[in-house]
Formats: structure tokens, sequence, C-alpha cells
């Protein structure tokens, strides 16, 4: 990962938003951020850590985690950080969160997660950050981010918890491979029991039983082959039998037939017959009969048509004569219509004049209701200028009276700068108090271990050299106690006769006195383990003074800065008292200036009661302007009204035509509308009646002259009619006599069989084509049974014959068929069952070889061996800078268990706990370790560069160290590997090449400036 951008809004102490451009500090390879204690650098890697994760080491969800981290001066927080992962994609991550109405009360954090692609920033689905880094937030905090306090904690982790880190990082679960096995293995086992059951159902198939059945089916076919011959040879005989029985029942149907066809003959001649006759008659008389038939039904229709056109004319006529009559009656007011459609316009305007007549009453007596009260209105309007006069003096006067503001102001500004100089004075103080009183406890400690602040290192090494001295002096009288107890089991096993090891003399006369060593074996032990106890307590105690004695050094670099603040604190609390010039006030007291304020305040309570009182009567005077205003419009538009109204009475007056105004003053107007409804009513009646009769009798009279002309036409077609029927029965009459006819119901009973000619005339041809084919068909018959020598008999034994010999045949093939199955399926099964076997011994194998791997994958043996590997090659890495750090004096190697210990080369390459290390010795370590897991990371990850945070830790090098170590670190720049340093430490700013600077400012907050 390679940061790029880090913005910080509203959290802890950065009150304002705060950017640091990573671009130009990673450029260096080495860079610091620096500030004093409570700055808010250690910040810094919260805000990242929140923003990709969501968490932080300080807090937890339960302890009201916003509401905490928010700054209390600030409404809202807000963390943008903007990065490149391995694989050199960017990416943004932002977290931000609202304070509510209520102070304590905060919104929910919301998380949000961006890519640039496509030249903007694209949402991505989820904001979790492992899924980005390959990190969990354990464990990017110990490869990645270091917060201050948790730098060693990757050197001295548990052997199983480093297991797990390393299974992370390395994704080593791919050589957690037991439970693939031992799945495997199960279905493995499972698929063996299938087999065994299976083989079980094949114990009665084998290769002898199948060649038995073989040999049986060939005895099988060879019978049935015989005997298909011999049947075949009978069928053929029975054939030729069948096929003569056959033709005789054949040619007895012939003979019956052709007797048939000899009794129907005369019946076939007697229709031939009467054919005959009946087409002669029909070609002479059917076309005249019905040309005759048409003349007679054209003189009906034609005779009721006349019939029907005469009743029409006389209905025409009458209904003519009766409209006729109607337009008689109505005539004489019809020519009266244009005085009554005058009476009908005089009438509306007599209505009109009424109409206008009440207009103008009305508006007059709204005239004379409105003038009082536009004079009421105008009164209103006066006394309401009255009043806003005096108000407006009043408050002139109110404002000169008013005290100067900017006098308040001042003061109120000087008294709260005041009180805040003293409550950070106090603050300091009782912050000092605490700091002395934990410096007291730390000096408390070396008094109570009886030793000095200067030279307790010195002195404890002494007694860890004396206790060391001691434990060797006891390694060497057990040693010597070894050789005792070894001469001793030496000489006890000399035997007389038998010549000695050591010196060859078969003769041993004094045997070395034997002693209870038992007592000194223990006495040794018992002093080792106290010397151990005692060592054991030393180095609890160097532990226990080293954290008292960065704590007294830590405490006393923060009294005497807290010294410096307070001193500063209290020039500024001087300065500002010299700065009171006010007279009138104290500098001490504040009362006289609170009772000012209050006056103040009353007065400009006052001041805005009365603004208020003022808008109100201005909004009020304009609210009545207005009305003055309409009430005048109202007053002109009604006189404007009334005038017009005047001039369409005097003009409907004089539009009057033939009624006169005097002659209906005394009606109503409800009369007048009647009357004129009435007259309407009468116009539309005269109009419509005159323009329906007219149109009817118009159409009466066109109707009575067509109705006469068709009817004279129908006459005419009548006597057209009968001449041409009288011609035809002339014609009729002579074919009568041509054709020996007596009348012509004869021809018409003929006629009436309307026989189908041609479907007689094919049944005649049909009967003699197939009495002839019948009668030939009978001599060839007789000609074919003249010679065949068929009997009855015969054929009835040879039929019984063939169906034994065809129920045999079928007997004999279902018999070959079920061996043939038969042979077929223990075929399949033997083929079956060497299959079945075949995959069992592969199956048998399997199970042997998973049973190995099991055996090899079982439990985390596999990946903690993996992981041991990794570890160690970290060692390796490791060792190359932290060699050099410590001059080649120690090493870094892992145990059996995975974890960590350091080779000691001062102490005979003794193995010991890298918890036996120093302060700078573990920060030396952890820097090595952090450094080449950050090379593995960036080597798996296949990126071109890696970076990571150390926060703190450098106070724990001596000079010579210190150097050490930035060699080191500035040695990465060539590697391309960035690293991050965050420390209070004034003296590294010098050291490195690129930093900011952090300071917290008391009324902006926390402030980011870039150092050149």
């Amino acid at each position: 990962m390679l940061p790029l951008y880090l913005s910080i809004e509203g959290l802890y102490s950065y009150q304002q938003k705060q950017e640091i451009d990573f671009t130009t500090l990673t450029e260096a390879g080495l860079f610091g951020i620096f500030g004093k204690v409570g700055s808010g650098k250690s910040s810094i890697i919260e805000a990242i850590s929140f923003a990709l994760y969501g968490e932080t080491e300080r807090l937890n969800k339960q302890e009201k985690r916003t509401y905490n981290m928010l700054n209390l001066q600030s409404d809202q927080a807000c963390i943008v950080f903007e990065f490149y992962n391995f694989d050199q994609r960017k990416f943004r991550f932002v977290a931000q969160w609202k304070r509510r109405k209520k102070f304590e009360e905060t919104t929910a954090l919301e998380r949000y997660a961006y890519e640039w692609r496509e030249g903007r920033w694209l949402p991505l689905d989820s904001a979790d950050g492992a899924e980005i880094t390959r990190l969990t937030y354990a464990n990017f905090r110990r490869t990645i981010i270091i917060p201050q306090g948790q730098f060693k904690e990757f050197l001295e982790l548990r052997g199983k918890d480093r297991s797990e880190m390393m299974k992370e990082i390395f994704h080593l679960n791919r050589f957690d491979l037991g439970p693939k096995v031992s799945l495997l293995q199960r279905q493995n086992n499972s698929k063996m029991e299938v087999l065994k059951g299976a083989l079980s159902g094949f114990e009665s198939v084998s290769s002898e039983i199948l060649q038995a059945k073989r040999e049986e089916l060939t005895n099988a076919q060879l019978n049935l082959n015989n005997l298909k011959e011999e049947t075949a040879a009978l069928e053929i005989a029975l054939s030729r039998m069948a096929e003569s029985k056959r033709l005789r029942a054949e040619l007895t149907v012939k003979q019956m037939e052709v007797a048939q066809l000899r009794d129907e003959l005369p019946k076939i001649l007697q229709q031939q017959q009467e054919l005959a006759i009946y087409e002669s008659t029909l070609h002479a008389f059917k076309e005249i009969l019905q040309h005759a038939q048409t003349l007679n039904k054209d003189k009906e229709l034609v005779t009721l048509r006349i019939q029907q056109l005469t009743t029409r004319k006389e209905e025409t006529l009458s209904h003519l004569e009766e409209q006729e009559k109607q337009w008689r009656k109505i005539e004489s007011d019809y020519l009266q219509l244009e005085k009554f459609k005058r009476e009908s316009q005089d009438l509306k305007l007599l209505i009109q004049i009424q109409q206008q007549r009440e207009q103008k009453r009305i508006i007059g007596k709204r005239l004379e209701d409105g003038k009082p009260y536009l004079g009421q209105v105008k009164e209103e309007e006066r006394a309401l200028l009255e009043t806003l006069q005096e108000k407006e003096l009043f408050l002139e006067s109110l404002k000169q009276k008013k005290v100067d503001t900017a006098i308040l102001l001042a003061l109120e500004s000087w008294y709260q700068t005041q009180d805040t100089l003293l409550d950070k004075i106090y603050d300091a103080k009782k912050q000092g108090e605490i700091w002395e009183n934990d410096r007291a406890l730390a000096e408390k400690k070396f008094t109570v271990n009886k030793l000095h602040m200067d030279n307790w290192e010195g002195e404890i090494r002494q007694l860890e050299q004396q206790y060391q001295q001691q434990l060797l002096d006891l390694q060497k009288e057990e040693t010597q106690l070894q050789v005792q107890v070894a001469l001793i089991e030496f000489s006890e096993n000399l035997v007389d006769g038998y010549p000695c090891p050591l010196c060859g003399s078969l003769e041993h006369p004094q045997h070395r006195e034997t002693h209870d060593v038992s007592l000194w074996q223990n006495e040794l032990k018992s002093k080792q383990s106290t010397i151990h106890d005692c060592l054991t307590g030393l180095k609890n105690t160097f532990q226990e003074l080293t954290h008292a004695s960065i704590l007294h050094a830590e405490k006393s670099m923060q009294v005497q800065q807290l010294n410096v603040s307070l001193t500063q604190l209290e020039n500024q609390y001087t300065a500002h008292m010299s700065a009171f010039v006010w007279k009138d006030f104290s500098a001490d007291d504040k009362e006289p200036f609170l009772l000012y304020k209050s006056k103040n305040q009353m007065a400009e309570n006052t001041i805005r009661n009365v603004e208020l009182e003022l808008k109100e009567l201005r909004q009020r005077l304009v609210s009545v302007q207005n009305k003055v205003e309409k009430y005048k419009t109202t007053l002109s538009n009604l006189e404007q009204e009334l005038v017009v109204v005047d001039s369409l009475v005097r003009q409907s007056e004089q539009q009057l035509q033939v009624l006169t105004l005097a002659e209906f003053a005394q009606q109503k107007e409800t009369a007048l509308i009647s009357r004129k409804q009435q007259t309407e009513n009468r116009i539309k009646y005269l109009e419509d009646s005159h323009r329906s009769l007219t149109e009817t009798i118009q159409r009466l009279k066109t109707e009575f002259a067509a109705i006469t002309g068709e009817r004279h036409a129908a006459k005419e077609q009548f006597h057209h009619l009968y001449q041409q029927l009288s011609t035809k029965q002339a014609e009729i009459s002579s074919l009568l006599d041509e054709f020996g006819y007596s009348d012509i119901m004869e021809v018409q009973h003929i006629l009436q069989k309307q026989l189908n000619v041609m479907q007689i005339r094919d049944a005649i041809q049909n009967f003699n084509l197939h009495f002839q084919m019948t009668g030939n068909q009978l001599v060839e018959l007789e000609a074919k049974i003249a010679d065949d020598n068929y009997q009855e008999d015969v054929y009835q034994e040879q039929v019984q014959l063939f169906q034994l010999k065809k129920e045999e045949l079928e007997l004999r093939i279902r018999f070959v068929g079920a061996l043939e199955k038969e042979c077929a399926h223990l075929l399949a099964e033997t083929q079956k069952k060497e299959k079945l076997l075949e995959e069992y011994e592969k199956v048998s194998l399997r199970r042997s070889n998973l049973t190995t791997l099991e055996n090899l994958f079982r439990g985390a043996g596999f990946v903690n061996y993996v992981s041991s590997i990794h570890l160690q090659r970290l060692c390796e890495i490791a060792n190359l800078r932290f060699h050099r750090l410590t001059r080649n004096n120690l090493s870094l190697t892992i145990n059996e268990s995975n974890e960590f210990e350091v080779v000691d080369y001062l102490n005979n390459g003794f193995r010991r706990s890298v918890k036996t290390l120093s302060g700078g010795q573990g920060f030396q370590a952890s820097l090595c370790l952090a450094l080449a897991l950050a090379e593995s990371i960036q080597t798996l990850n296949h990126a071109d560069k890696n970076f990571f945070f150390i926060d703190e830790g450098f106070g724990t090098q001596d000079a010579e160290s210190m150097n050490t170590v930035f060699e080191t670190l500035q040695y990465l720049h060539r590697e391309n590997r960035i690293v991050g340093i965050i420390s209070h430490v004034e003296e590294l700013k010098e050291r490195i090449p690129r930093a900011v600077n952090v300071y917290n400012d008391p009324e902006t907050g926390s402030k980011i400036n870039y150092l050149p």
C-alpha cells in the first residue's frame, strides 16, 4: 500500500480540516511526523485505520465511539484517505458522521469506498478495507500501520497467534489439506463399501457356467434350424391346397351371381323402354311448357301490381286534400308573421328596460351606503398617522440613550480571555501535580530496591554477573560430582582377575570408598534453583526499573515542558491584566460590567419592542390606505355604471316599434317574459307548420303523378303478356296432336317423374358389363380346377399337422431366445464382476495412499511446518539488518513452538526469550522483523513499493544505535521501501529528509505544517 492523500476534520483535536499530501513525503523514502505530546500525531494513524476498517484501538462500539471521537467544538467529522494498493490500483475511503441536535448524540458512522477508473471515482459495493489490502485490521496494525505501543506485538505474539497471522498474510490456508484428505478418505471408504456390496451379488457368476450355457445354446440352435426346414416344406404344400379350395369357393359364388343377374334382366329391359319415352317427351315439351308457365306468372304479378297502384292512388289523393285543408286554416295567421316578430322584439326591449331600471335602483342604493364607510376609513387613517409619528419620536429618544455596544463587546472578550487563562493555569498546575506524583512513584521504586537512579543499570548488571559466576562455580562442582559418581560406579564394577580398563592391572587391592552423593546433588540443585530465582527476580526488577526510568524521564520532561507552558500562561495573564483600560470598570470585579450589560440588554429589548410596534402600525396603515383606495375606486365605478344604465334605458325606449312603454308600465317582468314566450312559440308554430305543410303537399303531388304513370305502364304490360300466352297455348295444342297425347295432363304426368337420365343409363350399362364379365370369370374358374385333384379331408389333416409344427417351432424359438438372453446376461455379469474387481483394487490402493496423507496432514501440522519455514525466512531477512544494528552480538531465530528467540553470541550462543531484550534492543528487533515482513508482503503481492508507519520507539535508542537505525532506514529508499516515523523527539527533525509538524492550537485545534 502507498498513501497518496489524507484529510481530517472534526476528529479528536482536529477541529478544522487538515490535509496531508503523502506524494511529497514518500518521494524521500523516509519521512517524519513530529509534534509535542497530545498534539494529534497518533490521530493520523488512527484516522487511516478508521477510514479503512471502521475500527480503532482507543474505543470500541460500546463506548459511544462516534461521540468521543468527535471534536467537542465541531458538528461533524470527515476522514478521506487515498492510496495505491499492491497492484497499483487507486482507491479512496471516506468515513463521516455528524452531531445531532442533542449534543451527546451523533448519527451513525457512514463509510464509503471508491476506485479511480476511467477518469472518475466509481463507488464500490463494499467499504471493507480487508478486501483491498488483503489484511485484517489486526494484521494491518502489525505490518503496515503500527500504532503507539503495538510495535513489539508481532515479536512477542504466542506461537499459535503468530501462525494464524502468517496463514492470513501468506495465504497458508491453501496448505491446510487435512479436511480435504479426510473428505476424500470418507468418499473412498464409502465407494469401497459400495463395491463390496456390489461384488457380493456376483458369487453365482463364473466362466465355467458361461461355457456350459454356450454349448447348450449351440445344440438348441441346430435343432431349431431342422424344425424350420420341415415347417417350411409343409407350409408350401398346404398353400397349394388352400389355393384350390379358394378357387372352388369362388366358382360357387360366381355361379350364384350369374343366376341372380339372369333374374334381373327383364326389369332392366323395361327401364330402358321407359327412359326412351321420357327423353322424347322432355325434349319436345319441356322448354315450351316452362315459357308458358313463366308468362302466366308474370301476368298474375302485373295484375296484382295494377291493383296495388290503384289503391295507393286513392290514398295519396285523400291525404293531399287533407293537407290542403290544413294549409287554408293557418294561411291568415301566417300572413301576419312579421307583425308577431316585431311584437316579440318590443317585448324583449321592455324586459331589458325593467331590468336596467332595477339595476339603476341597486347602484344608487350602493352609492348611498358606501359613502359613510369611506369617511370612517379616512378617519382611521388619520389616527394611525398620528400614532405612528408619536412612536417614531419615542424610538428616536430611546436610541439616543442607548449605551456603546463596542465597549460591551470589548469588555466581554477581555473577561472571557481572563477566565480562559485562569482555567488553563489551574489545569496546568493540577496536571503538574499529577506528573510530580508519577515521578515520585517512579523514584520510590528505586528507593525500595536500594538502587541509585544514576547507575542502577550497572549495579544490576554487577549483581547479575555475580549470580552468573556463582552458577559457573556450581556447574564446576556439579561436573566434579558427576566425575566422582562415574568413578564410584566404575570401581564397583571391577572384578579380580579381569584387567582394569584404566591401568590394565589384574589385581584390585583397594576399591574407592563409596559415599552418598545424592545429598550433594540435592544441595547443588537447591543452590542452582535459588540462583535462578534470584536471576528471574533480577530480570523482573530490571524490567520494572526500566519502565520506571522511562516513566521518570518522560514525566520529568513533561513537567519541564509544563513549567515552561505555565510560565508562558502566567506571562500572558500578566500582559492581559495590564491591557485593561476601562476606568469605569474593575479588572478584579466583574459585577459592574454585568450590571452595565444587563441595563444595555433591557434598553435593547425596549427598542426592539418599539420597533415591532412601529412595524405593526405601518402594516395597519398600509392596510387602511388600501381600503381607502379600494372604496374610492368602487364608488367611482358605481357612478360610471349608473350613467351607462341611464343611457341604455333611453336607447331601449327609442327602439320600440309596435308596443308603447305606457301600455306596459304597470306589468311585472314575469308577465312580460311570459307574453314574450307565448309570442315566440306562436311564431315558431306558424313557421314550422307552413314549412311542413308546404313540403308535404309538394311531395304528395309528385307521388300522385308518379303512381298514375306507373299504373298506366302496368296496364300496357298486361296486354302484351296476354298476347304472348295465347300464342304459346296454340303451339302446345299442335305438339299434343303430333305426339298422340289426348291432353296436356298426360304430358305433365310423364314429365313429373323427373327421371335421372344419366344415372339410369349408367346403371343399365354397368349391368350389361357386369353380366358379361361374370360369365367370362365362371368359364376361367371351371378351367383352373379341372386337374388339381383336391380332397377336403386330406387338406384338413395337413392343416392340423402344420399347426402342430408351428407350435413346436414357437416353443423352440422361445427356448433358444431364453438361452441367448441367459448367455448374454452371464457375459455382462462376468464383465461387470471383472470391472468391479479391478475398481476394488484401485480403491484399496487409494485407501492406503490417503491414509498416509491423512497422517501427514493431521491437525495443522503441515500448515505450522510451512509457517515455520516462512518465519525462519523472516528471521534470515531480519538478521541481515539486526546483526548490523547489534554489532553481530544478537541474532533472531524460532523454536519448535514457532516463537521468536534470541541467540546471544556474547554468551556462547545460548538462546533466550525475546522478552529478555531491553527496550532499545526490542525496538531494533521489531524494526528488523517489520522490514522483513514488509519485504515478504511486497514480494508476495508483486508490488513495486511498500510502506509502513512507526509510531514512537526511537526514544529508547542511544546515539550510536540511533545512527545505525537511521542508516538502515535511509538504505530502504534504494530498495523501494518507504517508512513513516511519528515521534515527539525534536532532535530527529534534522535527520529526516521530509517531515510535517503537528501542533495543537488552543482556539482552532490541531494544525499540520510542512517543514522545510
